[in-house]
């Protein structure tokens, strides 16, 4: 199996709600230009699924203008455990998902999917691609690329 995490694009300021920041243009641009290279790459997901907060369902949306039909979930919540986030991720059912979610719970699973410690950064549009023996991996899995915006934006 295929696993990618995406951390949302740049979303606005925090003067508010934290479910209801949005993408900034910018923020948005630099999502389609991060999708669009790596899909010029031969990157192809099997499944969207992204948390509740506006920010990812807006990243997760720019995914889909690219790759129209996919399963596409919406969490029922933002999850913080690598395990509850596995458990809702087998429920679904989904094959070869990207995850779109947000920091620090992305770069810790990062790390932990090939068996380290820490915290891989993972700044706004950032792409990593795995390859896993199942939902919940049960042993480390292979990185296949790591790609911030700056790199995978080159590819187009």
């Amino acid at each position: 199996m295929v696993l990618t995490l995406m951390r949302h694009g740049i979303a606005e300021s925090w003067t508010g709600s934290d479910a209801s920041r949005a993408l900034t243009p910018h923020g948005a641009e630099i999502v389609h230009e991060v999708v669009k290279g790596l899909k010029s790459g031969g990157w192809s997901p099997g499944a969207v699924v992204c948390s509740p907060l506006l920010r990812s369902q807006m990243t997760a949306a720019i995914v889909l203008e690219y790759f129209p039909g996919l399963q596409h979930e919406v969490l029922s919540q933002v999850v913080h455990t690598d395990d509850d986030l596995f458990d809702e991720m087998g429920w679904l059912g989904v094959v070869d998902p990207v995850i779109v979610g947000h920091n620090p719970g992305l770069s810790r699973l990062a790390s932990q999917l090939v068996g380290a410690s820490g915290h891989m950064p993972f700044e706004p549009a950032t792409v990593a691609c795995y390859r896993v023996d199942g939902l919940p991996p049960r042993s480390p899995g292979q990185l296949l690329f790591f790609a911030p915006p700056t790199f995978a934006r080159c590819l187009r």
